[in-house]
């Protein structure tokens, strides 16, 4: 995708179709990362892979479903500021160790952007086996093969675009980018189905955030918005039978 495109789609006038409330409790109920959470079964016990601030374990209680019923666990190179919002957390680098969270197996497992960091992205695969319990799911997102091919966010700064990143490569700690299609080989190698896959691309959505959003203070929306409409993320849901 170009620059030119891209300035085009942002810079567009549009005319909202619902509130800014709305658009947000829409990304946060709709984005496959929240529904996966907010589905899960009653009482779920989940871990929270790669957690960094912690904001997924204050999410699964806002808008409707409210679960308050899930019990979270985190595990990050770093406590995140809302890690107080879990039940337990490891901080440790998965590089040099695996968190062992004394022997729980868990229903969900949600790691978002986390893959793209370490060394042997499949090690997660060995680690949900053993830490699912039989019936539990795995649901895993990474920047997809579409970012790499953005153009980098300093070039579209100067065309007055205030975005915090666009390229796959503009984030210095991207070890490498992980395909998606060998990703679920390696799932199927390690005895677990693949239930649903794809890039996450919700255009609808991606207008009515740009729409309220656009000349906001808070970037967020704005980056969810060029990530929707991009499809800069993929996703890959597994079961552990």
């Amino acid at each position: 995708m170009d620059v030119d495109a891209i300035v085009g789609w942002y810079f567009r006038e549009r005319a909202p179709r619902t509130t800014a409330d709305k658009a947000m409790e829409l990304y946060f109920t709709q984005h496959p990362r929240l529904s996966f959470l907010k589905m899960l079964p009653l009482g779920a016990r989940v871990a929270d892979v790669g957690a960094g601030d912690g904001s997924l374990a204050l999410l699964k209680d806002r808008h409707e479903p409210v679960r308050t019923d899930i019990r979270m666990h985190a595990c990050s190179l770093e406590a995140g500021v809302h890690f107080g919002a879990y039940v337990s957390s490891e901080i440790g680098d998965w590089n040099a160790q695996r968190p062992a969270f004394d022997g729980l197996r868990f229903d969900g497992i949600v790691c978002a952007h986390f893959i793209e960091h370490i060394n042997e992205p499949e090690s997660l695969l060995a680690w949900a086996r053993d830490k699912l319990a039989p019936g539990g799911r795995a649901y895993v997102e990474w920047p997809s093969a579409r970012s790499l091919q953005l153009p980098p966010v300093v070039e579209l700064r100067t065309h007055g675009l205030d975005l915090m990143i666009s390229n796959f490569h503009d984030d210095c700690t991207h070890a490498a980018l992980p395909d998606r299609t060998r990703f679920c080989e390696a799932a199927a190698m390690h005895g677990m189905a693949v239930e649903a896959q794809g890039e996450i691309r919700m255009p609808w959505l991606a207008e009515e955030l740009l729409a309220h959003y656009r000349d906001a203070q808070d970037r967020f929306p704005v980056q969810a918005a060029f990530w929707l409409w991009t499809g800069w993320s993929q996703y890959v849901v597994v079961r552990k039978d």
